[in-house]
Order: C-alpha cells, then structure tokens, then sequence
C-alpha cells in the first residue's frame, strides 16, 4: 500500500493517526515485503500480529502462506481491515480480534488466549504499539511460541536486550529466549514520522527455559525485588519468599546486594527453591 493509498483510505473512512494507540505505519514496500522471510514465516505458520493498522504487513503475511490472527484496538481500522481482508477471513487464512491485546491481569486478550492454546505454538510478527511494548512482552515468557520478530522504539529494544541495564524484563526474556537485535529502522519509512529510531528484537526460544510455572513465581520474586532498585534485595524477599532469600544466600549473594547484582540463573534457582518449599508445605 502506498502512502497515498493510505492516506486517502483513512481520509474517506474519517480516520486520523492515533498517539494514544501508538500509530505509526510502516509505508516502505521493500522493508515490509522482507519482513515475513526475516521473521522466519513459513507456509502454515500460525502468527500473531498486534496492531495491523491498514493492513500493510497483514498483507505480506498472508502472501507468505501464514495464517494470521489480527488484533486491533482501533473501531476505525477494524473496519476498514473487515472490508479490504473479507476474501482472507472468509477463507480461513485471517482471523480479526477487535479490543485491546492486553487482559487487565497478567494474560492476552480472552479470543487471543484461546487461538494462543488451540493449536502448534505461534508466531509474534508485529509493528508493535511502542504504548504497549513493555507489557506485552512481559506476557511471552512462559508461552508456547516459535519465535518472534517484534518492530519497537529502540530505545525499549535495548532494554529489553539487557542493554539498558538488569531489570526485571530482560531478565524473564533472557532466561526464556535468545534475544537479539535486528535491523534499525529511521523514521523515515514510518507515517507519521515518530521521534525515535526504531528496531526489530528478536526471540527464540530456548530448549531449557523455566516452566510456566516456575515463570510464575520468578515474576513475583522480579517484580518484588526490583519495586525499589536501591535497596538491598535480601531483606525485602526474606519477608514473602523465606526460600528464595536462602537460596541466594546459600548462593553467595550479599545481603547488601542490589537486585541487578544478582545474575538471571540465580533468580530461576530462587524460583525453584520457592515451588519445593511450597510443595512441601502441608
């Protein structure tokens, strides 16, 4: 879709780029042409695209012979997706979900929780909202999934590569995924243009990744112990999870230590030292 396809299809719709929804669509037909075979797509994957927009990537998608299930928050888009895709959906290659991707506790859209369980697991092949980039990556550890090959802020990208520093994101993702860095995108291939660079983080997963459950615990203990950075990390978790601050005693770790001090393996062993002790618990 050209740039002026595009523009004239939102001016007759009455659209208009939303900030609140993030909307910056990709307008280079090269780039987006390449994104499916970067992304690792083959005939009969099942791929989740958060935030289709007009449908620029959906296209490309679909032509690489995935099957497809689009989720849009925008009314507006939705429709116009409906209506440009009708042949795809009718079809089976194209399921639309209109709403918010992200369920308001730590899951997926109901619709997308259900397609995520019902079959091989998935693909992420998305220009992510940078307004929902965080959280949504939060919910990818502890999934079934094949890859993905995720557009973001750069900024966020890095972050989530460890780049930025420990935190409690790039820690789950590492121990779940091999994340790296793709290609760097300037603003210029976006409509309209965003203020920041952009660039594609990519996720395989590894063969030894924590259990669901073991990615549930670790989430509690990562986001207890990273709630106030520059504390010590020992007397906060000793409180709630007496197994986990014994486990990285027993470990080495100082009581002073901060909670970017301690290396992400020593963190899954505290998980797991939690799920004994708590399944031992009469």
């Amino acid at each position: 879709m050209k740039i002026s396809e595009l523009k004239a299809g939102l001016e007759q719709r009455g659209l208009v780029p939303r900030n609140r929804f993030g909307q910056n669509f990709l307008i280079d037909p090269a780039l987006l042409k390449s994104i499916p075979k970067d992304a690792g797509v083959q005939t009969g994957d099942r791929v989740l695209e958060v935030g289709p927009g007009a449908g620029a990537l959906t296209e490309e998608l679909l032509a690489a012979g995935a099957l497809v299930l689009g989720v849009e928050i925008d009314v507006g888009l939705h429709a116009w997706l409906q209506e440009r895709f009708h042949h795809e959906i009718s079809e089976g290659s194209l399921r639309l979900v209109e709403g918010d991707v992200l369920a308001k506790t730590e899951r997926l859209h109901p619709e997308v929780e259900a397609w995520w369980n019902s079959g091989p697991p998935p693909r992420v092949v998305s220009n992510l909202p940078y307004v929902i980039s965080g959280p949504f990556l939060g919910r990818l550890p502890g999934r079934p999934l094949l890859g993905a090959h995720i557009l973001l802020q750069k900024e966020m990208a890095e972050k989530a590569a460890g780049r930025g520093g420990a935190g409690s994101l790039p820690v789950r993702l590492g121990l779940s995924f091999e994340v790296s860095l793709g290609r760097g995108l300037p603003p210029e291939v976006f409509w309209p243009r965003p203020k920041v660079d952009s660039i594609f983080l990519n996720l395989h997963p590894l063969e030894e990744a924590p259990s669901p459950a073991e990615e549930k615990v670790l989430r509690e203990l990562l986001r207890l112990g990273f709630a106030q950075k520059r504390k010590c990390l020992l007397p906060r978790l000793s409180a709630d999870f007496p197994a986990a601050s014994e486990a990285l005693t027993n470990s080495g770790v100082l009581e002073t230590a901060r909670p970017e001090e301690v290396p992400a393996s020593l963190w899954l062993k505290a998980a797991r030292e939690v799920i004994i002790q708590d399944s031992s618990s009469p």
